[in-house]
């Protein structure tokens, strides 16, 4: 297999991540998927070997960190639009889930991206002030009763 297609298999893979990030399989991203491998392989049909690897991709199988070191030496640009492919399909279901924007954080990041790097891709919070916001909200003791 060439460098080329074992390359277009782990960005399947990735994409595929992204998908499934939030636990669900929503249609559009799929579709986007396609599209996006289409757009890269400049072709209008998508190859059986890649057809195949979207059917049977099981999220459970699938490690970020194996599929990422592929990309681990590329060129920054080259990892900013991996991760802007990334950023495309979380996008397609115009439903941003924390979930989907931590996949992308943790994609940049086992890139070895600087967050300066990929910040204007995610959501604009910090995952770990909003949890102490939620953990804040639910040391909150309840109102007391009405008489």
């Amino acid at each position: 297999m060439s460098e080329t297609s074992q390359s277009i298999l782990v960005i399947t893979d990735l994409l595929l991540g992204a998908v499934h990030a939030d636990g669900s399989k929503s249609g559009e991203e799929i579709h986007v998927v396609r599209d996006l491998l289409k757009e890269l392989l400049d072709q209008r049909e998508l190859p059986e070997s890649i057809e195949k690897r979207i059917e049977i991709f099981e999220p459970g199988d699938f490690s970020l960190a194996e599929s990422a070191a592929a990309f681990a030496s590329a060129e920054p640009e080259r990892k900013r639009r991996l991760l802007e492919l990334v950023a495309a399909v979380r996008d397609a279901d115009e439903e941003v889930d924390v979930a989907e924007d931590e996949y992308l954080v943790s994609l940049a990041k086992a890139l070895g991206m600087k967050e300066s790097e990929y910040s204007d891709l995610t959501l604009d919070y910090e995952i770990e002030d909003l949890r102490e916001h939620l953990s804040n909200l639910r040391s909150v003791p309840p109102p007391p009763p009405k008489a």
